[in-house]
């Protein structure tokens, strides 16, 4: 049985996208792409399952269970074990990761938080043991385990001169021949108000490419990645969460890529990032949540425009308005977005929940700090000036 895509998607998000996150969403230097010996052992993993060789896969997540000692890393071994048709030990190293993620929902981390669905969907990975008559019994509990999001808490006092968006400049060179070449207008023509217009711009831009994580030469820009698309190029998040705010402000509509980032984001190997966008709403006066890369627009049940911050909680009730993948919702503890100061100076912000750090590393290796780092909301929605 060779790898199903579902896992390698995930394997290369993980690798590939959150490996650079802290410098495409920041205005750090680009930082040289390294694979650790860990991450090495990861892909040696996924390209010996890719090839249904079942006991080179299990040879090398077993060596990275022997130092990177977490429960996803039990995941990749059952699923080797499967792939090899030993049953026994699959459901073995399924039990001893499913008691760890009992013990600590959240460390099951990005790579194995939504198990009980990989489990109970139509991943062909798991096919052969679910008709074991241990089956029923592991995945209730896996159910039992899933970590569900909490509602993070934030700073609601206002500020008198928060950092600011900069409205795009809509006839730059760049922006112009954007709008043109791909006929954008177009794309948002009969829309009617600018929430229509943002989804309809989400579609088209989710409709350009496919999502590969592991890509990390792409062009930084909007245009040179339709470009690139039309050529058959793939994209990770980062490079959605481009292509989507530069062709909504094309268009005239204030858009910023958004960085996210998991609250274990100093200690996590992989996973640790998602790269999205927001969209200002003039006719809302509100900022709106963007995924191009899952053609999702946060609004809440009865209409309301989400932002980040906002979509985020919404995932903690019972019944959320819009399904987002665990994974993806555990790397939105912190944000980070670009702005500008009143005195004209490019910044990144960091939004945390209240308790939360600032955080000095991004999967194990250092990181710049931010411009600023608040726990405060309005330094974050302000409208653009």
């Amino acid at each position: 049985m060779s790898l199903r895509r579902p896992l390698r998607r995930a394997l290369l998000r993980a690798l590939g996208a959150s490996a650079i996150l802290s410098s495409v969403c920041c205005t750090a230097p680009k930082q040289a792409f390294v694979l650790s010996s860990e991450q090495r052992l990861l892909m040696s993993y996924e390209e010996a399952m890719r090839a249904e060789r079942p006991k080179e896969a299990r040879d090398a997540a077993t060596r990275l269970f022997a130092t990177e000692r977490e429960p996803w890393v039990q995941v990749l071994v059952a699923r080797a074990w499967v792939a090899g048709g030993n049953r026994d030990e699959a459901f073995r190293a399924l039990s001893d990761a499913i008691d760890s993620f009992a013990r600590d929902p959240i460390g099951a981390g990005p790579m194995a938080i939504d198990l009980a669905q990989s489990l109970e969907s139509t991943d062909d990975d798991w096919a052969p043991i679910r008709s074991d008559a241990r089956f029923p019994s592991l995945l209730a509990r896996a159910k039992a385990a899933t970590w569900k999001p909490g509602v993070l808490a934030f700073d609601d006092a206002p500020c008198a001169n928060p950092p600011r968006t900069v409205r795009p400049q809509v006839d730059s060179d760049p922006l112009r021949t954007l709008r043109r070449e791909y006929a954008l207008d177009a794309v948002i023509a009969g829309a009617s108000d600018d929430l229509d217009r943002v989804r309809r711009m989400c579609s088209w831009v989710h409709g350009r490419a496919t999502h590969d994580g592991w890509g990390i030469d792409a062009p930084p820009d909007a245009l040179g990645l339709l470009r690139a698309a039309g050529k058959g190029a793939q994209w990770r998040c980062v490079e959605f969460g481009i292509a989507v705010a530069g062709c909504l402000n094309a268009v005239g509509i204030p858009a910023r890529v958004v960085g996210g980032r998991a609250r274990d984001v100093e200690t996590l190997m992989v996973g640790a990032g998602h790269v999205f966008a927001e969209a200002w709403l003039d006719d809302r006066g509100r900022w709106v949540f963007v995924d191009a890369q899952m053609d999702i627009v946060g609004v809440d049940a009865g209409g309301t425009p989400m932002n980040s911050a906002e979509f985020r909680n919404s995932l903690a009730r019972a019944d959320p308005p819009i399904p987002y993948p665990l994974g993806l919702a555990l790397c939105m503890h912190f944000l980070i977005m670009p702005a500008q100061t009143a005195a004209g100076r490019d910044i990144d912000v960091m939004l945390a929940p209240l308790g939360s750090g600032m955080p000095t590393k991004f999967q194990r290796l250092p990181s710049d700090p931010p411009g600023l780092f608040t726990h405060r909301l309005a330094d974050a929605y302000a409208a653009p000036r």
